[in-house]
């Protein structure tokens, strides 16, 4: 049951017991962006962490940690309860419900952590048009980025799908971004990256399909085994890029994009994305041939 707000110039809340902790130093920005509005909400309120206790069935060790940010980051629906707890209107619930999305990304929770805390808001919704739209412009490709690492199509397809709904929920905070494509490939990579393997702290790259090639061409000739070994040299290199370096490599050598379309669809310049593929040939060429200098070109 909502606690009941005070009244516009009725006097102050007076609250028995301990008085509320400020927010730990070490919430992030985009957590205290929706956990202020709810302590003022809880200040506003007038109700105390002994009333909340009662209605809401929490002890107040629960929400004073909660309201302060203190230990793990909350799950969207204590925050909704809370929210509902305090009164805080539903025209308010889906900004801040954006703002918890954007905090969690912050604090490196799983894309389908976050889907499923916030699922229920979205019973069977449709994309909105722009988002759809965006969809139709980059979704293949995110599909085929997915599926690189992923190396399955049903995975890499799934994976797509959660960016998509969480992009939704945040899609009015993505379009007013400075750069609606950075930010949704932001969102994309860390859920494929999140979804592949890192058996040595870099993330694996299709090296299965190469090992059965491998083994299928065991009874090969010799010049056809050095070329696999060779092509399984360099995939091990290349997962060593640096995130930026190894985005535009997978896209523009192993998707075959042109640097134009990688630059949109990674929401950079062209010519940052020719000088990120030139210090990835540098790097690649260091790893590989120590002993050569990096053509220019």
């Amino acid at each position: 049951m909502p606690m009941p707000p005070t009244g516009p110039g009725g006097p102050a809340p007076t609250r028995p017991g301990r008085k509320l902790g400020p927010i730990v130093p070490s919430a992030g920005t985009a957590h205290r962006a929706w956990l202020q509005p709810l302590r003022d909400a809880y200040q506003a309120s007038g109700a105390t962490l002994e009333q909340l206790e009662r209605s809401m069935g929490w002890s107040r060790s629960k929400l004073s940690e909660l309201l302060r940010a203190v230990g793990l980051y909350p799950r969207w629906e204590w925050v909704r309860s809370l929210m509902r707890a305090l009164g805080v209107p539903d025209s308010s619930v889906a900004a801040l419900r954006g703002l918890w999305v954007m905090a969690a990304l912050e604090v490196n929770k799983r894309t389908v952590w976050i889907n499923r805390c916030v699922a229920k808001d979205f019973p069977d919704s449709e994309r909105p048009v722009h988002l759809s739209a965006f969809y139709e412009l980059y979704g293949a490709t995110y599909f085929h980025y997915a599926n690189t690492f992923l190396r399955s199509p049903a995975d890499a397809q799934r994976a797509v799908n959660d960016v998509f709904f969480l992009l939704q929920v945040v899609w009015d905070d993505a379009r007013s971004s400075d750069n609606t494509p950075r930010f949704a490939w932001r969102v994309l990579r860390e859920t494929v990256m999140e979804r592949t393997p890192h058996p040595d702290g870099y993330p694996t790259l299709v090296e299965s399909a190469f090992d059965s090639l491998a083994l299928n061409q065991a009874h090969g000739s010799a010049a056809e085994l050095r070329q696999v070994e060779e092509t399984m040299t360099l995939f091990q290199a290349v997962r060593r890029l640096p995130p930026g370096q190894l985005d535009v490599t997978v896209l523009m050598y192993l998707r075959g994009m042109q640097d134009t379309d990688v630059a949109d669809v990674l929401g950079l310049s062209v010519g940052l994305v020719r000088s990120t593929e030139l210090h990835a040939r540098r790097s690649l060429n260091d790893r590989l041939f120590p002993n050569r200098s990096t053509p220019e070109g």
